[in-house]
């Protein structure tokens, strides 16, 4: 059970809270509800949250302050503002919070139930995501208890110098960021999301949608740019040939290679070559 925090100073809006949301059915369970932010504060100490649902405009103490310590003792708790204030001014406030959610009184109960079924969503996506990243990293330490290994000494130390250069989108697991080195590592293959996911012993359809939800990009989107950049550095040297630059970075038909490198920097790869 996810649990709740709600702090709000008008008594009715507190209790109606309590008593009118289905907190079970949504797989929480409300640790406190208090009338003012040091209360709160008081109970977040003794308590871990999973989610807080403040009023904005209280005494003493906002509810945005009591959002922002809230996520000072936990990055990532999630938090709901409720507010009889439409103002700008406080919606941009809580925006900056990245809030998950401002809903506006007299509270619509179907509203703020619509809203925690969507913070649960994202708490189970977190859930399963890390639960698949120990299961990685519980069978590759399995793999190295028996003496496997997956790469020579040679090849593993150019995979963990290409994992250190690679730049994923911030905050990718680390089974992402190895997935990427060996992306660039196997450039000059013919590869597939299928031979990847078998290398890391998932369901490609399951990779994939992992892939997509840490980087913000598709396999194949992910795969060109690494490819392209790779392209670009070696065009910068005149003696490599095009044709070998196009077949170093996996592609076997030159035009296709010559109009995806311009659809990617507006010039061919003679064209940058001769500015270069």
């Amino acid at each position: 059970m996810y649990k709740v925090l709600l702090a709000d100073d008008e008594h009715l809006d507190l209790e109606g809270m309590r008593t009118f949301i289905p907190w079970s059915e949504l797989g929480m369970e409300v640790v406190g509800a208090v009338s003012n932010g040091f209360s709160a504060c008081e109970l977040m100490e003794r308590q871990a949250i999973d989610i807080l649902v403040t009023d904005v405009n209280m005494p003493h103490m906002s509810g945005l302050e009591l959002a922002r310590r809230a996520m000072d003792r936990k990055p990532d708790v999630r938090v709901v503002f409720v507010s009889g204030h439409q103002d700008f001014h406080y919606v941009k406030q809580a925006l900056s919070l990245k809030a998950c959610s401002y809903v506006l009184k007299p509270m619509d109960d179907d509203e703020l139930v619509a809203s925690l079924r969507q913070i649960t969503l994202e708490l189970e996506h977190e859930a399963n995501r890390k639960r698949t990243e120990e299961q990685y990293l519980k069978m590759m330490q399995a793999l190295q208890a028996q003496g496997v290994k997956r790469l020579e000494d040679e090849q593993e130390q150019r995979a963990a110098t290409q994992l250190n250069e690679a730049q994923p989108v911030p905050g990718c697991s680390r089974l992402i960021r190895e997935i990427i080195a060996t992306m660039q590592e196997r450039l000059h293959e013919n590869l597939t999301l299928k031979n990847i996911a078998q290398q890391f012993a998932f369901s490609p359809n399951y990779l994939g949608h992992l892939f997509k939800e840490e980087t913000g990009q598709g396999f194949s989107e992910m795969l060109t740019e690494l490819r392209m950049e790779r392209a670009r550095e070696l065009l910068r040297d005149p003696k490599v040939k095009i044709y070998e630059v196009a077949g170093q970075v996996g592609y076997r038909y030159i035009p296709y290679f010559s109009r995806q490198f311009k659809e990617t920097f507006g010039m061919t790869p003679m064209e940058f070559r001769k500015r270069e």
